[in-house]
């Protein structure tokens, strides 16, 4: 891995060709994720101008995510990635005082969503995706289905609207061609002046594909909410959003005409959309992969789901109440749909890789890295790391139901899928709910198998999303 590192590291940015050649040299960053990367505590590489280090000891992981000072800010090279996207939203950012700000701006309109409200709309959403993919009668294109289902959900559920079939197919299409296209590694390898680093993103054909999202997401949810002021209870996430923007305007002024707050607006909503989106997409598209090659799981599911739904009387005495009855059907529902979460985020972390940049020279393990260095925390290796996990390339929603839990859920870092710190994903409850309320609806009346075609691998560049889009069998339950 240290040799592809420095050979793609001398090739990038000394011509176009030779820069695009790089980047297929680095493509696909998790098929390299073997062996020294998921056993060893932590290893350092030698970059052409610096260096780059993968942190597996938990104590590590822990002086980077819990970073309060400002030592080891989010790399730059992921908001240059992320601008023509998110712009200055705060998911993209590394640090300081306004991203802060802004930072719990977006967590109080988060807060906003009663919890009820997403579940409501995840449900009903997934039983007309079920639906309209039953009278299709074909297999179903899993990674880009999901992707149209989630962000239909969460922009009900958080703006009140959604993008018309069209749009929603224009914006899936388009932002899987931005995950293909953008290049992490590329950065980090190449010069780190800012004038090459900006002459890379731009060779990635990036500015074109965020521009047109950003209208799509402008003209289908942004004018409407400028033009007719939302209710907090239609679009929760969008009336505090309005609500914040407004504070410090004068009488006179008007956020229509105020350009400055509605691109911050936009930026917000675009991280709202991509991020809220993205995890579940991904992590469900691996899962329902994994469980359409193991029916058991899917019956064991299927069974507690009827239970739960009246499907299956519930066993209750005249004694016991029947409301104590539900509850324990509707907690045996949660661990088990819980279980299959679990694991999928274990094995397929949506965000594989949290970068951080040095502003000083610091040393790890007694191995020194130089300021201005990077220090890559990865999910992926280890929720995978032989020290940490029995059998962790196995996918084993069991661990998580046995009598005694996964020695490594002992160690708080060792399970880390929306992050740590004061960068925890705030969309964490958001995306369990959701997935929850979807697998629910989903695997209490289908069942799941594999059509032809190769095995996915995780794309690996922004998210672990698969990298192509595979197609399943979906049946009513018990028919097929």
């Amino acid at each position: 891995m240290g040799l592809m590192l420095s050979l793609a590291g001398r090739l990038a940015g000394r011509s176009a060709v030779l820069t695009r050649l790089a980047g297929r040299l680095v493509a696909h960053e998790l098929r390299h994720l073997k062996g020294k990367p998921v056993e060893r505590q932590l290893l350092v590489y030698e970059l052409p101008e610096t260096q780059l280090a993968l942190a597996n000891d938990l104590r590590v992981v822990d002086t980077l995510l819990s970073d309060r000072a400002g030592t080891f800010p989010k790399a730059a090279a992921l908001e240059r990635l992320l601008r023509p996207l998110v712009g200055g939203g705060v998911f993209g950012q590394p640090g300081g005082d306004a991203v802060k700000q802004a930072r719990r701006v977006f967590l109080r309109a988060l807060a906003r969503v009663p919890e009820q409200r997403v579940t409501g709309v995840a449900r009903e959403l997934t039983r007309t995706y079920l639906a309209d993919w039953q009278r299709r009668g074909q297999p179903v294109a899993i990674p880009s289905e999901l992707s149209r289902l989630t962000i239909d959900i969460v922009s009900e559920a958080t703006l009140g609207g959604r993008f018309t079939a069209a749009e929603g197919q224009r914006f899936v299409e388009l932002f899987f061609a931005y995950h293909q296209r953008a290049n992490p590694v590329l950065l980090l390898l190449g010069g780190q002046a800012p004038a090459v680093q900006q002459a890379l993103v731009e060779g990635m054909g990036l500015a074109a594909i965020g521009a047109e999202m950003r209208a799509l997401i402008r003209q289908r949810f942004l004018l409407p909410l400028l033009e007719e002021r939302p209710s907090a209870e239609g679009a929760p996430f969008a009336a505090a959003l309005l609500e914040a923007a407004a504070v410090g305007l004068g009488a006179e002024c008007s956020l229509a005409k105020d350009e400055a707050r509605q691109t911050a607006m936009l930026d917000e909503i675009a991280v709202m959309l991509l991020a809220g989106h993205e995890t579940t997409a991904s992590v469900l598209s691996w899962l329902l992969w994994e469980l359409a090659d193991a029916p058991q799981e899917q019956d064991a599911a299927a069974r507690v789901i009827a239970a739960a739904s009246g499907g299956e009387e519930l066993q209750a005495d005249a004694d016991i109440d029947r409301q104590q009855a539900a509850a324990g059907a509707d907690k045996a529902v949660a661990r088990q749909l819980g279980a299959l979460t679990h694991e999928a985020l274990r094995l397929y972390p949506p965000i594989a890789f949290l970068l951080r940049e040095t502003t000083e020279a610091v040393s790890f393990r007694e191995r020194p890295i130089c300021a201005g260095g990077f220090v890559v925390v990865s999910p992926w290796t280890i929720q995978r790391h032989r020290a940490l996990w029995p059998e962790p390339d196995r996918f084993d929603p069991g661990r998580w139901l046995a009598s005694e839990p996964p020695a490594a859920s002992a160690e708080r870092l060792a399970m880390i899928p929306f992050g740590y710190g004061p960068r925890v994903c705030p969309g964490k409850r958001f995306a369990e709910l959701e997935m929850q309320a979807i697998l629910s609806e989903l695997l209490g009346s289908r069942q799941l198998a594999r059509s032809r075609g190769r095995a996915p691998n995780p794309l690996g560049t922004l998210t672990s999303r698969p990298d192509y889009d595979f197609r399943l069998q979906i049946t009513p339950r018990g028919v097929g």
